[in-house]
């Protein structure tokens, strides 16, 4: 057993059936290379291969939407933000770059996802004044419904 700079155990085909218990356990916490021959097969837990897909996803999306704002380039990754008035395009890139730093600490990529929504909904109501209004207009009082 040798460990990596990556900081991966390696263990060989063999040990591995020796100790399958021992080495899925350790597996589950942080992962195991397999040399079986010429190969490096990798055992990791699923949900830590799930979060650095996650990752990727939103770290992508995330440096696309802040090199075409740097670029100050029309928004290919956040078509809507084009309905943004100037300051609330850097405030969103603001809380963006926060948020996405958040997610990556926490694992939790739920706020991540309900910024991106929220920002996404105040663009539409930029686009759209009927709507703004509508969704301020209280009605008339004595045409609401009392329910029991």
């Amino acid at each position: 057993m040798v460990s990596t700079v990556f900081s991966d155990m390696i263990v060989s085909a063999t040990d591995l059936r020796k100790n399958q218990k021992r080495w899925l356990e350790a597996a589950s916490q942080s992962p195991i290379t397999i040399n079986y021959g010429h190969s490096r097969l990798a055992l990791v837990n699923r949900d830590q291969i799930r979060n650095l897909y996650i990752q990727k996803y939103y770290t992508e999306l995330v440096l696309k939407a802040c090199q075409e704002f740097l670029k100050g380039l029309k928004s290919e990754t956040f078509p809507w933000v084009e309905s943004l008035s100037t300051e609330e395009k850097v405030e969103f890139h603001k809380e963006l770059l926060t948020c996405v730093m958040k997610s990556i600490i926490t694992e939790n990529w739920s706020q991540l996802e309900y910024l991106i929504q929220d920002w996404k909904a105040t663009a539409e109501t930029a686009r759209s004044p009927e709507v703004v209004k509508a969704l301020q207009d209280e009605g008339i009082s004595s045409e609401y419904v009392t329910l029991e």
